[in-house]
């Protein structure tokens, strides 16, 4: 392919003889009450597949009569509170060798729709059962203020219509063949899914989450599914900012997961979470033997998925992270050396060792080269790159670096303060302010521009103006201490 990128295949391949020469692809949608957006979706998509299907749940509107003026295939289900029922119902009255799926409240983006050929035709080349996971870009109505935001993440929405394959899941349905596995996928980064769903109201997204949430445990208690009921429950809690549900919720996924000879591949994620919460948590603690019990308990998490996705970056940075917060870098080094030989690029790994070999400041001089070489001039690395050649007695080329970014870019914070630092250490106070003078208006001026500012001002004499800035950099810090009581 030349326009769309597709990755490895990952997952499970029937062992049973399939057809590698179909490219008639379906849409295919399960709806209720959807005058408003239907139209809208299968504009998106009628040109680049060929049949559409329909499957209405209920509908009171004029759902059924837009669907077939659009020359979609109708069919109807009765609603039983099970999505995958109703999905395989609609997945039944597909001929076509390759299934899009898709919501009423999503369309195909119009600049990449084009490449879903392009998608079918790398999944006939690999042969098998083939899931592709397409960029999903979610609208989000920002519910303080005017105005939407939008998060993108990959989900599997085109596959292979093959025998045995099906949707499992009463609700936060996937789709699977043979005893629930999941079907062998890559990544797809076109065409992107454009999801309308949530820019509504704040009473709509909670009607939605609540009978989302009352599905997940009605179904839970009939089937704990290797933990992905518990995995999409964990989800809903941190979308409810209900941390410690969540934390509990994730560890119950990731317990009964282990439990299945082959889990579903959302195991990964729920590990990769789970340790997050628990790393968080262990930074947190004052006490060394607290920390250490978290900390063991997010590298077991990680290490029982490792065992089934040894190939799962995440999850071996989570290894690195943890044992980096013990306080062994030799072990994290490790770690985040086998993840660079894998992922040279990868921007979490090239921090973690760089962070990781601080002992040693030509490597890590290196490497936030590579950083910067793959990624650009990032803040943070950039900052951290002058002060490492400040500290190193290349007192110059710090300097060059640190004010050749700065007048690249006017709002680079951190090189900026970096290269006050500088230049009050080495004996131009009156630069350091000049450099620190524009930084002041507004309510986030970080502390350390104060810090800066007053240790200046003292070296020039300044005692009043000093003192000021001195005084202003010990109430922000105060403000920022937890209370206690």
């Amino acid at each position: 392919m030349t326009a769309t990128r597709v990755g490895r295949v990952r997952g499970y391949l029937p062992s049973w003889e399939t057809t590698p020469d179909g490219h008639r692809i379906a849409a295919c949608m399960i709806v209720r009450d959807e005058e408003a957006v239907l139209a809208r979706a299968i504009s998106s998509v009628r040109d680049f597949v060929d049949e559409i299907v329909v499957v209405d749940t209920g509908s009171e509107d004029a759902t059924i009569a837009i669907a077939e003026a659009h020359g979609a295939r109708v069919g109807h289900f009765a609603w039983n509170d099970n999505f995958s029922d109703a999905r395989n119902a609609a997945l039944g009255l597909v001929t076509a060798d390759w299934v899009l799926v898709l919501d009423a409240d999503e369309e195909l983006e119009p600049a990449t729709a084009r490449y879903l050929r392009e998608v079918v035709s790398a999944g006939v080349r690999h042969g098998g059962a083939i899931c592709f996971a397409l960029p999903v870009r979610s609208r989000w109505a920002n519910l303080d203020a005017p105005g939407e935001s939008s998060t993108i993440h990959k989900g599997g929405r085109v596959f292979r219509r093959l025998p045995g394959v099906a949707w499992i899941g009463e609700v936060h349905e996937t789709i699977a063949i043979e005893d629930g596995k999941t079907m062998a996928y890559a990544d797809a980064d076109a065409p992107t899914i454009v999801h309308h769903g949530y820019a509504v109201g704040r009473e709509v997204l909670a009607r939605k989450a609540s009978r989302n949430v009352e599905l997940l445990e009605r179904a839970r208690q009939r089937d704990r599914a290797g933990g992905y009921y518990a995995y999409k429950l964990a989800q809903h809690a941190i979308s409810d900012r209900n941390r410690d549900e969540a934390r509990e919720w994730l560890r119950q996924s990731v317990a009964e997961a282990s439990t299945v000879s082959s889990p579903a591949r959302f195991i990964v994620t729920a590990a990769d979470l789970l340790a997050r919460m628990l790393i968080e948590d262990a930074r947190k603690q004052a006490a060394r033997e607290a920390a250490r019990l978290l900390l063991d308990e997010a590298e077991v998490a990680v290490v029982r998925t490792i065992a089934h996705y040894p190939e799962a970056t995440p999850l071996w940075l989570r290894l690195a992270e943890a044992a980096a917060e013990r306080g062994d870098l030799s072990a994290a080094a490790r770690t985040y050396s086998t993840i660079l030989s894998r992922t040279p690029d990868n921007p979490e790994a090239l921090i973690g060792y760089a962070s990781a070999m601080r002992d040693d400041p030509a490597v890590v001089l290196r490497t936030l080269d590579r950083h910067i070489a793959a990624h650009g001039q990032t803040d943070t690395v950039c900052a951290w790159r002058g002060e490492l050649l400040r500290t190193t007695g290349r007192v110059q080329d710090a300097y060059d670096y640190l004010d050749r970014m700065v007048n690249a870019r006017p709002d680079f914070r951190e090189a900026r303060i970096t290269l006050a630092n500088l230049l009050d250490d080495e004996g131009a106070p009156a630069e350091a302010v000049r450099i620190l003078s524009s930084m002041l208006d507004g309510d986030d001026v970080p502390v350390m521009v104060y810090e800066i500012l007053g240790r200046a001002l003292t070296r020039m004499g300044q005692s009043e103006a000093a003192m000021d800035a001195l005084t202003i950099a010990a109430a922000r810090k105060a403000e920022a201490m937890p209370t206690v009581g």
